[in-house]
């Protein structure tokens, strides 16, 4: 029975390396295919569009936020909103004339400044005053000025009666039309956009004219040139009209210089000849 229950044992401690074996050999059987196998790529490969597909929509949005975010700062700027108004006191208008100058002179000191401001004496007074209201406030301006007194010089080529100084040619042409009634003589147009001086200069030595409208640069040539002149002056109109950007003559970096240069340096001295009679008016 000993030998039976040991040959029993040994059977038994047979089997069961038996079963040890198998357990460890499995592994090593089942990790040939996992390392040849395909499948796992392509479950990666499938996964990725998946991955894609969800991320795909976040540019969309972005991009749909994006014009909004663009469009928005042109929305900001406004190049002008402040309406330009001309005081209808004459003080006034002196005194916003000469704040204008002293900002195109600032390194005038104010006794300098004082000696070449606008005052009320140098304003123009007409008989009857227009509406300003009225579309045709520059016309009947104009108009009434020219109507007054006959002036003592008889010199008329190249001697207006009237000066109307504007801040670009577009403005020169339209008040050139609004003009034409106002003189049978050729209203002079003064700036030099697509026209010579030397036309210019031709013009008014050959011709008589009643009323001139021009940029400020061109008139300040005319004027230092003499081909300009100022003995039958009455009006010097100061167009404070306002452009699209809502600039005027008088806050321009463009025509300031020039404007003020034109008071300054012609028709300031010319004023104190007691042979010319002109005045100065904001419209």
């Amino acid at each position: 029975m000993a030998r039976n229950t040991d040959a029993a044992d040994d059977l038994q401690d047979d089997f069961d390396l038996d079963d040890s074996f198998s357990e460890s050999s499995e592994p090593e059987q089942q990790s040939e295919p996992a390392a040849n196998a395909k499948p796992e790529p392509e479950a990666k490969s499938k996964s990725e569009p998946k991955a894609k597909s969800k991320s795909e929509p976040k540019p969309e949005t972005q991009k749909r936020k994006q014009p909004s975010a663009v469009s928005a700062p042109t929305k900001k700027p406004k190049l002008g909103t402040k309406k330009f108004t001309v005081p209808a006191s004459l003080a006034d208008q002196c005194t916003l004339w000469n704040k204008y100058m002293h900002k195109t002179y600032p390194a005038l000191t104010q006794l300098e400044l004082t000696d070449i401001q606008l005052t009320p004496s140098h304003m123009y007074v007409p008989s009857t005053e227009p509406s300003r209201d009225s579309t045709s406030y520059v016309h009947d301006l104009v108009q009434t000025a020219m109507s007054t007194g006959k002036g003592k010089n008889k010199v008329m080529h190249g001697a207006p009666q009237a000066l109307i100084i504007c801040s670009s040619a577009l403005r020169v042409v339209e008040l050139v039309k609004m003009l034409r009634v106002v003189t049978k003589r050729p209203v002079a147009k003064l700036f030099s956009r697509h026209i010579k001086i030397d036309t210019q200069k031709k013009m008014l030595e050959e011709g008589a004219v009643d009323v001139a409208v021009g940029t400020p640069n061109r008139v300040l040539r005319l004027l230092r040139d003499g081909d300009l002149k100022v003995n039958r002056l009455k009006l010097v109109a100061i167009d404070c009209w306002q452009d699209e950007k809502m600039r005027v003559v008088v806050d321009m970096d463009d025509t300031r210089s020039d404007l003020f240069a034109i008071w300054r340096d012609v028709l300031l001295p010319a004023s104190k000849n007691p042979d010319y009679n002109f005045k100065l008016r904001l419209m």
